[in-house]
């Protein structure tokens, strides 16, 4: 789930586990192949280097990411004046997030290498030329490489920093050590949060009745109880990624049973809830089983759909598209019945109805993997309900158009007769 600062990227970050030295790093020089250089590519090989403690992979293939790309990355930073928020808006800015993305990796390379002024130098371009790049992770979503590497530099700087000591801050320097797989780095900034605010948000949590609403202010009013069970949620997820089990499954109950009422911002618009997260995380565990869910947006959650459509996983779709629908169903319903007619204009006009695309969008998914299963009355049925229930959703195609999953879902029909 996307989280007050957007969340790790895949794997990342093997700092505390690349503990080569600088001589070494260079010994061997691996057959560099760039595959079909294009920088989505050419950052996934940067990744797989660091991983495997490649450094001069790693520097062939994002040095080969900035000179290609580059130029168009900058202008890209230009174009922009803030941060892309949803899966679609953010790829298309692939260049530049693929570039931003390569200075993070050498940062993290000549960390792990003892070479701490290179990797100043790493960050320092990052933060200064492409700020506003973000880096995919296929778990999670998008996260911004540009506040991992000014909290990289603050560690290095001044080793670990609370910052101003504020729950929002400490909040947020746990969850770029969530994203930097620093569990040590974690576990020091939640310690540090329930130190300082665990007994305020208990006697905040005591007072409520429910979640708050209202307005973002009257939310952010309950802040302790917010911070502290954002805090455990982290502290749950980052013991389960390293194995954890018993740990984990401790951090979700504290958030379950004294913050049940804690929310958390996101920063494109919405509140979540770690305690429902929590439950979710509890459910995985004792099942044994793992669904990204990301950041919960329906935008990530459609392409994990899509993904799992792709290698005919008929129980991924479902759980994916189920939860589609059960996030974001009834807003994709209020949204339809304000409609006459398919939204037309810009992209970002047709991209305000995303709860509508997405539903309509997940749900003719899921009637293609029951028709590739054989299942044609399952498929015949869901088909049905994007004609009558979604007619006018929309769904974006990378090459740079819409198309209409309604009108997809009536041919799909045709074909089952």
């Amino acid at each position: 789930m996307r989280m007050n600062v957007t969340k790790k990227c895949l794997g990342v970050l093997f700092t505390a586990m690349l503990s080569f030295c600088a001589m070494d790093v260079f010994a061997d020089e691996a057959p560099i192949n760039f595959g079909d250089a294009q920088s989505s590519t050419l950052v996934g090989k940067a990744w797989q280097a660091l991983a495997r403690k490649d450094f001069k992979a790693v520097l062939a293939y994002t040095n080969k990411t900035i000179s290609l790309y580059g130029g168009q990355a900058a202008k890209m930073q230009d174009y922009l004046s803030d941060y892309t928020c949803g899966f679609s808006e953010t790829s298309k800015y692939g260049p530049l997030n693929d570039v931003a993305t390569s200075y993070y990796i050498q940062g993290q390379a000549y960390q792990a290498a003892n070479m701490n002024d290179k990797a100043k130098a790493a960050y320092d371009k990052l933060i200064r030329n492409y700020s506003l790049g973000q880096t995919f992770d296929p778990q999670s979503g998008f996260w911004k490489p540009t506040e991992a590497a000014e909290e990289k530099l603050d560690m290095m700087t001044v080793g670990l920093d609370y910052g101003d000591q504020t729950s929002s801050r400490l909040v947020q320097k746990a969850w770029l050590a969530f994203e930097a797989d620093d569990l040590t780095a974690v576990e020091a900034f939640v310690n540090k949060i329930l130190e300082l605010y665990a007994d305020k948000a208990k006697k905040m949590q005591a007072s409520m009745r429910g979640y708050a609403a209202g307005s973002n202010d009257q939310i952010f009013a309950y802040w302790a109880v917010n911070d502290v069970g954002t805090a455990l949620f982290i502290l749950g997820e980052t013991y389960q990624r390293n194995g954890k089990k018993q740990e984990a499954v401790e951090a979700y109950n504290r958030v379950i049973n004294e913050l049940s009422y804690a929310q958390t911002w996101d920063p494109c618009g919405w509140f979540w809830k770690p305690a429902a997260a929590a439950k979710e995380q509890l459910a995985m565990i004792e099942s044994g089983t793992h669904w990204a869910f990301g950041d919960h947006s329906s935008a990530f959650l459609v392409q994990q759909a899509w993904a799992a459509l792709k290698a005919n996983d008929v129980k991924a779709v479902q759980v994916y598209v189920n939860k589609t629908v059960e996030l974001y169903g009834k807003q994709a319903k209020k949204m339809q019945a304000s409609m006459r007619d398919y939204v037309s204009g810009s992209n970002d006009k047709i991209f305000r109805y995303y709860a509508l695309n997405d539903v309509g969008t997940a749900l003719l998914i899921l009637g293609e993997v029951y028709q590739n299963t054989g299942k044609k009355k399952e498929a015949a049925k869901v088909y049905k309900k994007v004609i009558d229930e979604f007619p006018y959703a929309q769904c974006w195609y990378d090459k740079g158009w819409f198309w209409k999953p309604a009108e997809a879902a009536q041919m799909k029909l045709q074909e089952l007769h």
